[in-house]
């Protein structure tokens, strides 16, 4: 029996006009290039302000993307933040996860040897690479397998947590009003757990990205705090903030030339929850009905009004487990209360409708999600996992609670008391503390550490330990990688 353990690769498209003039760049600044490195639909508007901030201090700057994210709905960041100009390598990563995970090792590790061998300079190049994605994850093995260098993590430190509460959930019981909210004051106060099985692959990635990364930005002193009890060097890791708080300024100062209310004019009628449900493990069996028969339950058993995303997962699910026509049923039966919609192109968008008053809370999965929601105080952020690689947002902030995703019998209490406007908990996660730092300075910040350290002359971002002890230099190259 054969089994086909490979696939015809799409070729790497490499501007290389656009890239030896950052490379020329470089080597009249003497400083290394920045390379950041894009993939997925939130890294263009995560990683974008980075790369304008860098072009700004008109340091040597590029980007790399992988390009798993091509089509016009997902990959419409690159046009909406103005990245085309900059990209000088387009990988065409395509796949499934371990197609995706193969390629993008064999073809970023190929792109940094290119570069080294094709400019005098082309060793000098620091990618950085975003939070908890695939590219944090393999792009910093494959630079460091390939090059022998090191990369730079934005939104680094990301470690999941759960709070001991959800280890006394009786998941087959109808709670009480008085265990509801024991649950929820326990998130907010009481001990918290590490948890790394969920999100997969984040925690992976985030974890395996750690490993390759001589830079750490941290959003928060918790991030950094899993950083220096897991080894790294404490004077490689900065705690500067979010920078998607930078990509929400952007998108509030640069407004879309369309509305989100003429796409979907329903909206702007009264109070809407948005509901983006995607995480693998919110797709197992159980889970999924669960949230399922939650947004059953509020459309036809409460006054809410609920907008679907129905994201690539999502549909996946739905079509996995039948439920078609159980949502087009309930939106012909309540086309004032329900409606489903696609994947919203515009990040632009998004913003609009979290500050327009006609979203009152996001039931999400989304890790990005809970960070954003910090910044929109009209909106109520609740998240469906059973842990968190944002714990900062619950017990420090306490501006988002989780919402198990265990039934609806457990799901609904938590929401319906999230939403009363005289309760503790809903007077709570109105008091935002945001934690992530002032819009338009985390990326200023993040780029004037690396202009900083780029001053020194000191380009080896992958020191030995005799390098790190300051015990003797020497030149480090490993050509015979």
């Amino acid at each position: 029996m054969n089994i086909k353990i490979s696939r015809a690769y799409l070729p790497m498209s490499i501007n290389k006009e656009r890239l030896a003039e950052v490379f020329l760049k470089a080597k009249k600044q003497r400083a290394p290039v920045i390379a950041v490195v894009t993939a997925t639909k939130p890294d263009f508007y995560k990683q974008a302000p980075l790369v304008v901030e860098a072009a700004r201090e008109g340091l040597p700057v590029l980007i790399i993307n992988t390009g798993q994210h091509f089509d016009e709905v997902l990959g419409f960041g690159i046009k909406e933040f103005g990245l085309e100009r900059y990209i000088c390598a387009n990988l065409q990563v395509r796949g499934d996860l371990l197609e995706k995970a193969s390629e993008l090792m064999i073809k970023l590790g190929a792109f940094g040897r290119y570069c080294a061998k094709s400019y005098p300079n082309g060793g000098d190049i620091l990618p950085i690479v975003h939070g908890d994605t695939l590219v944090a994850g393999i792009g910093s093995l494959a630079w460091v397998f390939g090059v022998g260098r090191k990369v730079g993590q934005n939104e680094a430190g990301l470690r999941s947590m759960a709070p001991e509460a959800m280890k006394k959930i009786k998941v087959d019981s109808r709670p009480s009003r008085e265990q509801v909210s024991d649950f929820i004051n326990e998130q907010l106060y009481g001990k918290w757990f590490r948890a790394r099985e969920e999100p997969f692959p984040e925690q992976i990635d985030t974890w395996v990205g750690s490993a390759g990364t001589k830079y750490f930005f941290a959003p928060t002193k918790l991030n950094r705090d899993n950083l220096i009890n897991e080894g790294y060097p404490e004077e490689d890791i900065f705690v500067v903030g979010n920078s998607v708080v930078d990509a929400i300024k952007l998108k509030r100062k640069e407004k879309s030339s369309s509305s989100v209310f003429d796409i979907y004019p329903k909206l702007e009628s009264e109070e809407w929850m948005r509901v983006d449900i995607h995480r693998r493990e919110n797709l197992t069996q159980r889970r999924f009905h669960s949230v399922i028969g939650t947004i059953e339950h509020l459309v036809e058993e409460t006054d809410h009004k609920v907008v679907l995303v129905m994201l690539t997962a999502t549909n996946a699910a739905v079509k996995n487990y039948g439920l078609e026509n159980r949502l087009k049923l309930l939106e012909a039966k309540h086309p004032d209360k329900f409606m489903m919609t696609p994947v919203w192109k515009e990040y632009a968008h998004v913003i609009e409708f979290l500050d327009s008053g006609h979203c009152w809370a996001e039931l999400t999965d989304s890790g990005s999600m809970q960070e954003e929601l910090l910044y929109f105080p009209k909106v109520l952020s609740l998240t469906v996992r059973l842990n968190t690689d944002r714990p900062e947002t619950v017990f420090e902030s306490k501006s988002n609670i989780l919402v198990p995703p265990i039934s609806k019998e457990w799901m609904m209490p938590i929401i319906d008391e999230a939403y009363k406007q005289g309760s503790a908990l809903g007077l709570k996660l109105r008091k935002k503390k945001q934690i992530y730092g002032k819009p338009g300075e985390v990326s200023k910040k993040i780029v004037r550490i690396l202009a900083q350290k780029f001053e020194t002359g000191n380009f080896d971002f992958y020191p030995w330990l005799h390098g790190r002890l300051n015990l003797w230099k020497e030149e480090h190259k490993l050509n015979y990688l």
